[in-house]
């Protein structure tokens, strides 16, 4: 490697936007690069793709399609490297490296195509290889069209998703008319067929991708009929079907008409039902929910939260995630009657709707590999919000046990859930109802003393978080803890959630929820838990149940 590319990548410091750009601005200065240079410089620069925390989204645009250009007009000498990488990204990756290996053109559906014969049967690579086609405007891609029409039949429904958006958006940037009639007719059977999918995602992405092709006006007569047809069916607008009761529901049809609606808003564009799919009661006055939230469930991370209204009037309180289905775009909330709103919530049944929710808020958990045993406790209903950190933590090779604390046997939750995320599961109950005799902190110093603890993650009861993090201090285990502090706004606007965590003021919403529990000022938090107790139960004694 010469001089010049090594002084460059040195300097590539990917945590400082003034850097990069300064360093995109050496490379273009750079004159008669070699084959070699170019693929040492591709290589540093698609870290790019894979750093997505700079503080400013805009700046992070920029960079992407600064690079993106940069690596494009290294043209056919970087293809197998950019080829390699794509096979191995994750999505949002993918489709900025789909973007660099579009500027090859021809050269680059040529690779491409090859890269689909030599990893058929690897459903994460060809999902990248469908979505890098996506990029392409020239005509040639139109050589991808019998095999997109192949994949829409593949067993994988992420496969067929990803099939069904690249033809979508292929309807949009290539002329049809370089497809004979007979390949157009296979595209829009395949995309027609998948209407009544199974699965959501690909019954979504049938939809969008028929829309596409009306907009460009690549259906026949008889097609259009067809989707119309059908439409009119599903809306049980024809006199004949009634599709509430065979297959697809109502709300996903009102919400697929929308797609087809010209002019839609921003708004209309990440509109959520948040309908209550499934309710449950888990113990007396607590219940678990399953809500409609697709675009939360898509994002949202271990240990993040969401705040929601159950009704335009209500308050907004923060609520802990116990789960999330991202394919079927649903969330799994706990809530607890103890005052008027999660009262009033209570109230709710299967079928009703949240006003809003907003989320996901806050930082993730810290999920990373330990030498030493993870534990995870949950007391009352902080045992759903525990789980998803203990599956992360888990399926990245730890060893993870769960401590499940409660007064007594009737008010265990999610005992089943929890174990399916660890490896070890122990149970406290106050009176010896259920499993060990003590608080949570008798099982921790069980599992203390006869192993190694290096990593604790503690959520419920202020009381019990702080009893966690005095008995693990002394021995310098690594303790986080969840704070359910007041909560207005959830943006750091407000300033209601204000903690004291080593001296210094911190926002739970922004900052947290889970920080280092050897910190936190609990007599503070305390405090500022009780200082609204007297309203609260003054509007809990109105409510009319």
């Amino acid at each position: 490697m010469t001089e010049r590319i090594n002084t460059i990548i040195s300097n590539l410091n990917l945590d400082t936007t003034e850097l990069v750009c300064e360093a995109l601005d050496n490379i273009i200065k750079l004159e008669n690069l070699s084959q070699e240079e170019k693929i040492l410089l591709t290589e540093a620069l698609t870290a790019i793709f894979y750093h997505h925390d700079f503080g400013d989204t805009n700046d992070l645009e920029r960079l992407i399609i600064r690079t993106e250009k940069l690596i494009g007009n290294f043209g056919i000498d970087v293809l197998p490297f950019l080829i390699e990488e794509l096979i191995n990204a994750d999505s949002e990756s993918a489709a900025y490296l789909g973007k660099c290996i579009s500027f090859s053109e021809v050269k680059g559906i040529e690779a491409i195509l090859a890269a689909w014969e030599e990893h058929d049967g690897d459903d994460f690579a060809i999902i990248n290889i469908i979505q890098a086609l996506a990029s392409f405007t020239v005509p040639e891609v139109s050589k991808a069209a019998p095999k997109l029409i192949a994949s829409t039949r593949s067993n994988s429904p992420h496969v067929k998703a990803m099939a069904l958006s690249t033809i979508g958006v292929l309807s949009l940037n290539i002329s049809m008319d370089k497809l004979d009639d007979k390949v157009r007719k296979s595209m829009f059977n395949a995309v027609f067929s998948l209407l009544g999918d199974r699965k959501p995602l690909v019954r979504q992405n049938a939809v969008k991708t028929l829309g596409k092709m009306h907009k460009k006006a690549i259906l026949t007569r008889d097609q259009e009929g067809k989707v119309h047809s059908s439409f009119t069916a599903m809306l049980g607008k024809d006199g004949e079907h009634n599709w509430d009761r065979e297959f697809i529901v109502r709300h996903e049809i009102e919400h697929y008409i929308q797609l087809f609606t010209p002019k839609k808003t921003l708004a209309d564009r990440y509109k959520q039902s948040f309908l209550i799919l499934n309710k449950h009661e888990l113990c007396h006055n607590t219940f678990h929910y399953e809500v409609e939230a697709p675009f939360i469930a898509k994002k949202i991370k271990p240990g993040q939260f969401i705040i929601v209204r159950h009704s335009t009037q209500s308050e907004r309180i923060p609520l802990s995630v116990c789960g999330w289905d991202a394919e079927k775009g649903s969330i799994q909330i706990i809530i607890n009657s103890v005052g008027k709103t999660s009262t009033e919530i209570n109230n709710l049944k299967p079928g009703n709707k949240f006003a809003d929710m907003v989320g996901p808020l806050g930082v993730r958990s810290r999920v990373t590999k330990y030498n030493g045993t993870c534990v995870v406790i949950g007391g009352g209903y902080g045992v759903g919000a525990i789980i998803p950190t203990a599956r992360e933590l888990k399926a990245i090779g730890n060893r993870v046990i769960g401590v499940i604390g409660a007064r007594s046997k009737n008010l265990l939750l999610m005992v089943e859930e929890l174990k399916s995320a660890c490896d070890e599961v122990i149970i406290t109950t106050n009176d010896g109802s259920e499993g060990m005799t003590g608080f949570v902190t008798t099982a921790l110093e069980e599992i203390m003393n006869r192993e190694t603890v290096e990593h604790v993650l503690a959520i419920g009861p202020v009381p019990m978080m702080e009893a966690v993090s005095n008995m693990t201090r002394e021995k310098k285990i690594e303790t986080y803890v969840s704070l359910n502090a007041i909560m207005v706004d959830g943006t750091g606007m407000c300033g209601a959630c204000r903690v004291t965590i080593g001296g210094k003021v911190k926002f739970a919403c922004i900052d947290g929820p889970d920080f280092n529990g050897h910190k936190v000022d609990f007599g503070e938090l305390v405090k500022r838990q009780k200082m609204f107790v007297n309203e609260e139960k003054r509007a809990f004694e109105a409510l009319e149940i």
